[in-house]
Parts: C-alpha cells; structure tokens; sequence
C-alpha cells in the first residue's frame, strides 16, 4: 500500500512538472495588442500592423521578430509570439505583396515606418495593448 501510494504520488508529481515546464516554454514569447485610429481618432477596420526590433541589424534575416497582422472582424489586432525585446510598431495602409520581400520586409520601408512607429519594449510572458494612429504611405 504504501509503495503504491509513493508510487501515485511520484508520478503525479512529475505531471505536474512536465505541465508547468510546457506552459512556462509556450508562454514565454510576448504580445501586443489593440485597435487602430485615423487623423480624428475615428477606428480604421482596413490596415496592416507591421511589428519589427529596433536594432536594424536585425531587419535583414528571417526572424520571429518581423510580424505583419491584419485586422480581425471587429477591428483589432494581435501580433504573438514575439520574443521579449525593443520594437517598433506601426499601423499602414494594407499592405500589398511589393512591399515584401522574400521572407521580410524591405529594410527601406522599415526606416520609413520607424520615424512614425511606436516604440514597445516587451518582456517574457508580457502582454501589450496599445492604440496606433494609421500612417498614410
């Protein structure tokens, strides 16, 4: 009886561990959040949202922290999976397919955007909401 019991409760225990190892690895990457507004504060439903680091030695390699969303039905939007560190956030006009490159964004076109972005800074596990005005390109 009491080595099945042991037993129960040494395996319970490594459930539990295993569970807790697999959440913190799932959740480790952050978020941002939010809605977009024109000149007049009014929301905007048609828009892209490009998210990219700061450090522009990053903008040229394939990168999980190179994220383009486009709206939901109600009008927000949500960029996961990014992991923690300094970005710049911006809404556009939706983006078309020339304004893509390979697997990223023009570099050119990141300047531009970074001049008028919002800069987030988002730690692990962090969850950001924000409110962008859209930049007219």
């Amino acid at each position: 009886m009491r080595r099945r019991l042991c037993a129960t409760v040494c395996a319970v225990a490594m459930t539990i561990a295993t569970l807790v190892a697999q959440s913190a690895s799932s959740t480790a990457s952050a978020a941002i959040s939010g809605h977009v507004t024109d000149a007049k504060s009014a929301p905007v439903s048609s828009y892209s949202v490009v998210v990219f680091p700061t450090d522009r030695t990053k903008w040229l390699e394939p990168s999980r922290s190179l994220k383009v969303a486009r709206p939901a039905q109600d009008g927000s939007f949500e960029v996961t999976s990014l992991p923690p560190g300094e970005y710049w956030v911006a809404a556009t006009d939706p983006m078309s397919g020339a304004d893509v490159s390979g697997d990223g964004l023009k570099p050119e076109m990141l300047e531009q955007l970074s001049f008028r972005a919002t800069r987030v800074t988002l730690t692990e596990r962090q969850r950001v909401m924000t409110v962008l005005r859209l930049i007219r390109r």
